[in-house]
Order: structure tokens, then C-alpha cells, then sequence
């Protein structure tokens, strides 16, 4: 028969010790060491949590080099990892003209958010770098969370509805009655009535697959479908939803030219707007729609110049007056004509760090 020797009663004081001290000392390891407090959105969910005040932040432009410390954080939490790139530059040309802007961001737990303007080719481009712990911090919203809503709104009063740390304009579907149109897992439009350019309706434009792990994926045009193929093709790669807009603009890293497309004035100077994908739940947005008369890009320049930053891929959204980028409640960029646009739909960005619990903000 085996018998059990009683914990030495020094051993046993030893363990108690070393258990209290690390209860007392854990709050005062490193943002790295900490436990992470957040909670993936219910895949329903119309609105994320209330942004914790105390996370915001804003640095002058001469002193960018202070963000550096920001995403210093964030490696150190692990919401970003080590060796992955980012697109902030501090030692980047930041436009300092009319309407500039001070460089804005956001860090809690589960979201980075840095936003600034910069000056390429002469002209102010506006940028909003996100990097989120959780695809399901990513989402797509329509007015009202209606498909077919004949109400539009402003995209800061949806913003400010969804609770979103950033927020940006989409497709604007509810002007345009083309594109595959999914949204919540299901599909919603696949017209294929008439003829538009020689393409049906359904595959006049690339379109904008968004899976559940927050990842891109396309459709190109001129693809031959049918409803039921679609949504095999949701179910196959686990599809949220999509944009139709396009066209697509950076693909592996380069960028894609463009000649003949059927909307967005693809050949002409006008104001432009994308998104891009730089690593798995890693995006950037990009816009170009500074002022009113100045010569802008047309799509071939935007994606050449989106390429330069490191976006695996990337895909152009509505323009002009549409293209609007919303941070703290307001238009982060200069929307043209000074003034917001009601739209249809939009795309943002949550925290999912439940409201009122304690987060990471930097010091």
C-alpha cells in the first residue's frame, strides 16, 4: 500500500506566497503581460460596444514619431503581431494644407485605429490604418439594417449609431441597381433583367466578397454565375457579405490597371476611395477627395499610389461626395463640396472590449 506524505508545511507556505504575490504584482506587469479583455460581436449584432473615452488620442505631425509608441503597444499586447508591417510612416510627407488634420488613434485591447493625411503627388490623401483582435469587429451596415431601406443617412449619424471607432463609406448600393449584393449570410440582389456595357447586371463590376475571418475575396467581372452557384460560394468560404463597387485595385501586392470599367469615371481626375488588406484582420483605407476644382487621379493612378503602401490587396468604393472617412463623431477627411452626403450603407469598425471594463490606454 502506498502512502501519502502531507505537503511540508514550509513548501505549502512557499506556494500560498508566490500565488499572492503574483495576484499583487499583475497589475503592474506590462500592457504584454496582462490578461486581454474583450469578447468577439454577436454575428447579429447592429451595434459594438461604447469606445472607452480614455483610448483616444491625437499627435501633432511634428512629433509623428510619437505614434511609434502606439504601435508599440500593440505589438506588446499581441493584438499586432512582431514582425507584421504597418503603413503608418512618422517620417512620412503629412499634407499640411487646407482642411489638415492632426494624426488621430484609438488602442484598447482589441483595436488599433491611426488615421492622417499625407501629401503624394501633390495632392492630400487621407488614411485610416485598423488592425482588430476579431473579424467579427468588422462589419457592414445598411440604414435602418434593412436591405431595400428607401432611408438614407449622414455616415457620422450612422457611426454614431453603430458605435464605431471608424467608419467609412461603401458601395452606396441603394444608387445603383447592379452587383451581388450579400449581406448577414444571405443574398440579396443578383440582377440579371437587362444588359449594361454587354455584362448583365449581376457581373457588370468586381465584387467584394468579405468572409467571417475578416478576409477578401473576389469576384471578377464578366464571372458567369447563377444564384444558387453564389451561394455555394458563400457557404464555401463562409461569406458575411459584399460590396459591389470596384474596380479591384491592388492584387498580390501590385497594383492592378484599369482601362474600361462601368462606373466610377474610371478614366477621368475625381475623387477616390478603397480599401485594402495588409494581413489577416490588418486593413487600410485610402481616399483622395481634397477640394473642388484641383486635378485629381484617376482609378490606374489610385491603385498605383494604394500599391505603394503594404496592402496585399485592395478594392476600390464609391468616390466623389460618397467617399467619407468618420472618426470621434465626425468627417475625419475633406468630403467634396464641404459637406456630408446622406447615404445608403457603410462599413466600420468596432471594439470589442465590453463598455465600462477596463482597457489598455496609452499613457
Amino acid at each position: 500500500m502506498t502512502s501519502h506524505r502531507p505537503v511540508p508545511l514550509l513548501r505549502l507556505f512557499f506556494l500560498v506566497l508566490c500565488f499572492l504575490s503574483l495576484i499583487l504584482l499583475l497589475p503592474l506587469l506590462p500592457f504584454s503581460a496582462a490578461a486581454q479583455v474583450f469578447s468577439p460581436l454577436p454575428e447579429d449584432a447592429v451595434s459594438g460596444p461604447v469606445p472607452n473615452p480614455a483610448c483616444y488620442g491625437t499627435v501633432s505631425m511634428d512629433n509623428a514619431v510619437e505614434v511609434l509608441e502606439v504601435i508599440r503597444q500593440a505589438r506588446a499586447s499581441g493584438l499586432l503581431a512582431a514582425d507584421e508591417p504597418v503603413a503608418f510612416d512618422p517620417y512620412a510627407s503629412f499634407y499640411r494644407g487646407l482642411y489638415a488634420r492632426d494624426i488621430e488613434y484609438y488602442l484598447d485591447d482589441s483595436i488599433l485605429a491611426i488615421l492622417w493625411k499625407e501629401e503624394i503627388d501633390g495632392k492630400s490623401c487621407s488614411f485610416a490604418e485598423v488592425r482588430i483582435a476579431d473579424a467579427s469587429q468588422f462589419r457592414r451596415k445598411l440604414a435602418d439594417d434593412t436591405y431595400g431601406s428607401d432611408r438614407e443617412y449622414f455616415a457620422s449619424v450612422m457611426a454614431a449609431e453603430t458605435n464605431a471607432v471608424v467608419a467609412m463609406n461603401a458601395d452606396y448600393y441603394r444608387h445603383r441597381n447592379f452587383g451581388i449584393l450579400a449581406w448577414n449570410r444571405e443574398l440579396f440582389r443578383f440582377n440579371t433583367d437587362y444588359y449594361a456595357e454587354g455584362y448583365s447586371l449581376y457581373n457588370c463590376v468586381d465584387t467584394l466578397f468579405v468572409t467571417a475571418s475578416g478576409d477578401f475575396l473576389y469576384q471578377r467581372l464578366g464571372a458567369e454565375n447563377t444564384p444558387e452557384s453564389i451561394r455555394d460560394y458563400m457557404r464555401e468560404n463562409d461569406i458575411l457579405f459584399s460590396v459591389a463597387f470596384g474596380p479591384v485595385l491592388v492584387e498580390n501586392g501590385e497594383a492592378v490597371p484599369c482601362g474600361w470599367y462601368p462606373v466610377g469615371e474610371v478614366g477621368m481626375g475625381y475623387s477616390r476611395a478603397g480599401i485594402g488588406q495588409i494581413a489577416p484582420l490588418h486593413y487600410l483605407y485610402m481616399s483622395l477627395n481634397h477640394g473642388s476644382h484641383e486635378v485629381r487621379w484617376n482609378v490606374t493612378q489610385f491603385a498605383q499610389h494604394f500599391a505603394e503602401k503594404p496592402v496585399q490587396t485592395a478594392y476600390c468604393l464609391d468616390g466623389g461626395q460618397t467617399g467619407e472617412l468618420v472618426f470621434r463623431g465626425e468627417p475625419y477627411n475633406y468630403i467634396d463640396f464641404g459637406m456630408e452626403r446622406q447615404v445608403s450603407d457603410m462599413l466600420w469598425f468596432a471594439t470589442a472590449v465590453p463598455s465600462g471594463d477596463g482597457s489598455a490606454p496609452v499613457q
